[in-house]
């Protein structure tokens, strides 16, 4: 499994590789990281079930063919619905499978079990929390997002790709609004962490664990953060470059003592 320990060069140019299949999640490769869209047979990739594929093999993610299939149905319901760009600002086909679809599917390769009851805090478009239910169907997952097109399209993904398991909650997460016993919780948000655990205070159980999807900035926090002072541990920093790219990614793991 990857090193977590911390290093002066914190982030790692092999990457991880990751697959819907608990016991095969990691399978290092090292390839130069690339700096525009990836080019096969001098051509770029057309927006296709194979396209996706062919993509997410690019940058490091292996799925089941059945996953695969449900990442391109949500990924046409994204497209279908973002006329205004007000879910992602994200276009180019390539971006949204590197910077969306790679990048909340190779946390997996970190985690070798996900605690059975989550929430996914600002998740937005349904990143990661869709994606993380998709490769793990057996979580019970909430999406918590405020802004009320997203929950709506939120909704009507949950509804036209007939997940189960999963809901929303169409409000800001703070202590008094967020009061569902969960064993964990994710976040791909830019807040700080330290703003963020205090929302969690009556949601969180003793033992239940944080998982904060961070960029580059994340040394910076790290200088400065002081988990034992929201009565939590730190329990990893996973520093790794997705496949292929030039996007530097951390997941930080926390766990509730108190």
């Amino acid at each position: 499994m990857p090193n977590s320990s911390w290093s002066k060069k914190p982030f790692s140019r092999t990457p991880a590789r990751a697959a819907d299949a608990v016991g095969k999640a990691f399978v290092p490769h090292l390839k130069a990281p690339r700096t525009e869209f990836p080019l096969f047979n001098g051509r770029r990739v057309t927006p296709s079930l194979a396209g996706l594929d062919k993509l997410l093999h690019y940058y490091g993610v292996e799925l089941q063919q059945q996953t695969l299939q449900q990442f391109w149905e949500f990924h046409q319901l994204l497209r279908a619905n973002n006329d205004d760009q007000d879910l992602t600002r994200l276009n180019a086909f390539e971006t949204m499978v590197e910077r969306h679809y790679a990048d909340c599917t190779l946390i997996n390769a970190y985690v070798p079990e996900w605690p059975a009851r989550m929430i996914d805090v600002g998740s937005g478009a349904g990143f990661p929390g869709i994606p993380l239910k998709l490769v793990n169907p057996h979580i019970r997952l909430t999406l918590c997002e405020p802004r009320p097109n997203r929950i709506n399209f939120l909704n009507m993904v949950i509804e036209k790709m007939g997940l189960k398991g999963i809901d929303v909650f169409g409000h800001k997460v703070t202590s008094r609004s967020m009061t569902l016993p969960v064993d964990g919780v994710i976040s791909r948000a830019f807040e700080w962490m330290d703003k963020t655990l205090p929302r969690l205070e009556n949601s969180l159980k003793v033992g239940g664990r944080v998982y904060f999807m961070k960029g580059p900035g994340v040394a910076e926090e790290l200088a400065v953060f002081h988990p034992e002072d929201f009565g939590y541990k730190l329990i990893a920093k996973h520093f790794y470059t997705i496949p292929n790219s030039t996007q530097d990614r951390a997941l930080v793991i926390l766990e509730r003592v108190e």
